[in-house]
């Protein structure tokens, strides 16, 4: 069934609101009409089976037949802090990818060695919502404004575990293995450096703030590969 994502402001009691891009493609793409079934969720961990009960040029109003929380969304909560990338098109796959996989929270970061470009944040949302409704999940990850490397590290101590993937990590390290010691924690931060990689001070830094550097492998991984892959373990391994 297809799923479709209206504002909270628009879900009011038993109807609500489907605007703009939203009530364009189900009417003129789609050809949805009245008295058909469809998915919607507010992007907050509610997804509701509704009824569409009008069509108009700007809008489609629906009636709620039922409501699910958390609907497709794992067990973990996970936040990426990943290095925003010279290629940007690549750190938005990392946005796509990693919102299909279930993660939670995308925080843009600058390091040491980032190239500093202008971040798309309008656009970086844009993706993040078409990959919740692609994959079916009920919550829209939250990205947050570009912050410094040091500034996420040192407000880290939310977070039940911390990991920091590096290439020069020893195998033994593999994030398979620190997941299964540490299976009881459910807020995770997973932070993923730019094409150069964190600099030694960086990996002190991080070591001094209780983050446990992990291993993705033998093969040397793009920025954008490691976290996607490092969000699909965290997730999976839950």
């Amino acid at each position: 069934m297809d799923l479709f994502f209206a504002l909270p402001e628009d879900i009011r009691g038993s109807s609500l609101v489907l605007r703009g891009e939203e009530s364009k493609h189900l009417a003129r793409v789609l050809r949805k009409r009245v008295g058909d079934s469809l998915l919607v969720t507010d992007g907050e961990d509610t997804t509701y089976e509704v009824t569409i009960s009008a069509i108009e040029r700007d809008s489609c109003h629906c009636e709620i037949v039922r409501t699910m929380l958390r609907k497709n969304e794992p067990s973990v909560e996970v936040t990426l802090g990943l290095s925003l990338l010279r290629n940007h098109s690549r750190f938005e796959y990392a946005v796509e990818k990693s919102t299909e996989h279930g993660v939670r929270s995308i925080i843009p970061l600058v390091c040491e060695r980032t190239i500093v470009h202008h971040h798309r944040a309008d656009r970086t949302e844009k993706i993040a919502i078409a990959a919740m409704k692609q994959s079916q999940r009920s919550y829209r990850p939250r990205i947050f404004p570009v912050t410094s490397f040091k500034m996420l590290v040192a407000d880290a101590d939310q977070y039940d575990l911390r990991i920091i993937p590096h290439e020069r990590i020893e195998q033994s390290q593999f994030l398979g293995s620190v997941l299964r010691h540490h299976d009881r924690k459910r807020y995770i931060l997973v932070v993923v450096g730019p094409e150069g990689g964190f600099t030694d001070g960086e990996l002190e830094v991080a070591s001094h703030h209780s983050f446990i550097p992990i291993s993705l492998g033998p093969r040397r991984l793009r920025s954008e590969t490691a976290a996607v892959s490092a969000v699909n373990w965290v997730i999976r391994g839950r």
